[in-house]
């Protein structure tokens, strides 16, 4: 136990690998497919970075309006790429504080219980956290919904990372990588 003790903490790389190959397994039905072009966004208001595709940008506020009618469930900050039907959210909720991440995750899934949603717990930036997948229709089609509920030091963070099936394939393991690379600046 000591061993891999010792080797988590000179390898934490080793402990998020495992992790995000059984959680792209088990999501997406297939092994990673290696090193996505990615590149680091620093969301300075959140205190957060994250990895997203290289392709994706801001998303324009008319099509984050569409995409997300009800502003209470609309992401802070979100970004897509070209055609918006995949797509990356976050939003800061809480207070670490205030915030029982599993009463969270257990909500989530009782609200989405007719999808027939997964949890699955992981580690992200050293903290607890779950992703939480189901499948859901929309305008577009068929939507697969990766969301993240995890906690920094300081505030409850929830990311979602969704895409149309026509998508799946390419941004599956690549929306698993991003939600997982989510850090806090501010250590």
């Amino acid at each position: 136990m000591k061993k891999i003790f010792l080797l988590l903490c000179l390898f934490p790389t080793l402990a998020l690998a495992e992790s995000y190959d059984a959680a792209v397994m088990e999501i997406c039905g297939t092994p990673p497919k290696g090193d996505e072009i990615t590149k680091e966004l620093n969301i300075m208001p959140l205190g957060l970075t994250i990895k997203i595709p290289e392709d994706f940008t801001k998303m324009p506020d008319l099509l984050a309006d569409i995409k997300y009618p009800s502003l209470k469930n609309k992401p802070k900050f979100i970004y897509s790429n070209g055609d918006g039907a995949v797509s990356l959210g976050l939003t800061e909720k809480a207070s670490s504080g205030l915030v029982d991440i599993d009463v969270i995750k257990d909500g989530m899934l009782d609200l989405v219980k007719a999808l027939k949603p997964k949890a699955l717990p992981l580690t992200v930036d050293g903290n607890k956290a779950w992703l939480v997948v189901f499948k859901s229709q929309a305008r577009d089609g068929n939507i697969l919904n990766i969301q993240l509920f995890t906690m920094t030091d300081t505030k409850f963070v929830v990311g979602t990372f969704n895409m149309t099936d026509k998508y799946i394939n390419q941004y599956c393991d690549v929306g698993v990588l991003s939600l997982m690379s989510l850090k806090e600046t501010s250590r």
